[in-house]
């Protein structure tokens, strides 16, 4: 694997504005960040399993889900949305100053712990109202259990939002995988207090979500400070300020979109019935969790070089974009098939225990199916988004603001059409759906400017496409022989059966995949 830097227009060493013990390449870059996700992914399909086990679908379960995903859809938005205003703020930062660089970074973090801890007391306070709007058809003791859920969880929340700026200086000084793994600690805490907790599951369980970000946040800004004790700017740059009231509302929009995005499917779920909100979670955590966290990766790599690039005076082509686009879509493509393909097994064997029946396995793999499509188009938006926040030339706040809108509305619209219909897998469709909409629009509105048209130069990594093909191919094939193999043999159904198909279909699409990148000679460049 090579880092490339042939398309930026800057000066020498603009993509790597200060001396750093390490410069490794973008694709290295966003694998380290993938392998603390991917930590994050099995610790959330470990809960997931412990929650069927010992709750099954039910109103104790939904209580949990309910405070855990308006408490952590806050935490998870703001610490990737955030990002698009710490990281061109840092990274200025980082270019024209030495010792400076640390004291900016404590700077914005006090000022983000103090606004994490407004808005810890908003929540906190409204927790009762929030449950009330959002879940109507809560029984009382449910209702209850889902404000106090509420209320833990988001006492993190000065905790978090002086993570974002710790991690957005980390990042822009090339560390990107310890952040990322140290951030999985709450979720291993709330997988052990499942796990061995007797009484008071739901609430021993948030509280020891809420200690565990306090404790991340005290080790990242140890390494913040170590980070920074050595750093030198580069010489020979004049960095170009950042806009950090763009930047700001464009943050503010991006959360206000997902946060309302997120409220919208709970709410929409809490309607169709008891169950409705964990069948969604689970679907998520399912479908989504890999996918998500492979699309965050690329996307937070490139856009902390793009912003680097751009604090240094060079450009973004359409050709930077389209290929960012083409390796995702490359690595997504295979994952999501594989996730449609053994929806049923995997939903049995990861969650088919205990008080989870046969007919929420059922149900869960349906929902699934259709979940896999909402990552792809997510992820084409996100770049595109990634794109417009980095154009110092584009009006950023104002095609933010009628994307996000936009977006929010043809939600809200399918859902309501939809979910009557169809329940969860009305809001599934709905995810997939509106983002091919919103980039409907913004080609529409960027149709005269070179940011989205252009030539598209692809090197080495045009051979990602056979690739994929290629993996797909594998895991098709994997599935078929092992399912030959249980007829022939005549095995019944079992765990291990599962195990050993889901093993040999993702084992061997992985390997066609890298053998094919090999023998290709596939070279990535996300920079």
């Amino acid at each position: 694997m090579q880092a490339s830097n042939t398309s930026m227009n800057a000066p020498a060493g603009a993509a790597a504005p200060g001396k750093s013990r390490m410069r490794v390449s973008s694709l290295l870059s966003a694998m380290l960040h993938f392998g603390g996700q991917l930590v994050g992914i099995l610790l959330a399909l470990l809960v997931s399993h412990l929650i069927a086990r010992r709750l099954g679908i039910g109103s104790e379960a939904d209580a949990f889900f309910f405070g855990r995903r308006i408490a952590t859809s806050v935490i998870e938005t703001l610490s990737q949305v955030m990002a698009v205003f710490y990281i061109p703020l840092v990274a200025a930062h980082a270019i024209g100053s030495g010792r400076g660089f640390l004291k900016a970074t404590l700077w914005h973090a006090g000022i983000a712990a103090v606004a994490g801890a407004g808005l810890s007391l908003l929540i906190g306070f409204g927790a009762g109202a929030a449950t009330g709007l959002l879940a109507p058809g809560f029984e009382a003791d449910a209702a209850v259990l889902a404000r106090q859920t509420l209320t833990i969880f988001a006492a993190v929340l000065p905790a978090t939002m002086a993570c974002i700026v710790f991690a957005a200086a980390l990042n822009v000084a090339g560390h990107f995988g310890m952040p990322s793994m140290i951030r999985q600690l709450p979720r291993a805490a709330i997988a052990v207090t499942i796990a061995v907790a007797s009484t008071s599951l739901v609430l021993t369980a948030a509280s020891a979500f809420a200690v565990a970000w306090f404790v991340v946040a005290a080790i990242m800004f140890v390494q913040v400070l170590r980070m920074t004790r050595g750093w030198q700017p580069e010489a020979g740059i004049v960095a170009h300020p950042a806009r950090p009231m763009a930047f700001g509302i464009a943050a503010v929009l991006l959360v206000v979109a997902a946060l309302a995005s997120t409220w919208l499917e709970t709410a929409f779920a809490a309607g169709v019935g008891p169950g409705g909100i964990t069948r969604l979670e689970m679907t998520q955590r399912l479908g989504t969790l890999l996918g998500n966290a492979l699309a965050t990766a690329l996307s937070l790599v490139v856009f902390t070089a793009w912003s680097k690039r751009t604090a240094a005076g060079g450009e973004i082509l359409a050709s930077d974009l389209w290929r960012s686009v083409f390796i995702g879509m490359a690595v997504l493509l295979p994952l999501q098939v594989y996730l449609a393909l053994h929806s049923q097994t995997l939903v049995s064997f990861l969650l088919g225990h205990g008080r989870f029946g046969a007919e929420d396995v059922r149900e869960v793999a349906e929902s699934l199916r259709w979940m896999t499509l909402a990552p792809l188009s997510a992820f084409v938006l996100r770049m595109v988004l990634v794109r417009i926040l980095v154009d110092r030339t584009l009006s950023v706040v104002r095609l933010l603001a009628i994307s996000v809108t936009v977006d929010t509305g043809v939600k809200f619209l399918l859902f309501a059409w939809l979910t009557p219909e169809f329940g969860v897998n009305g809001i599934v469709l709905g995810q997939a759906v509106s983002p091919l909409v919103t980039l409907a629009l913004l080609a529409g509105l960027l149709r005269r400017r070179r940011v989205l048209a252009g030539p598209v130069r692809l090197g080495r990594e045009s051979g990602l496409a056979v690739a994929a093909i290629a993996a797909v191919a594998g895991i098709v094939l994997g599935s078929l022989s092992m399912g030959a193999g249980s007829v022939i043999f005549g095995l019944a159904p079992s765990a291990g059966a599962d195990l050993a198909t889901l093993a040999v279909s993702g084992g061997l699409g992985i390997g066609l995949f890298f053998l094919s990148k090999r023998v290709l000679r596939v070279s990535i460049a996300l920079d």
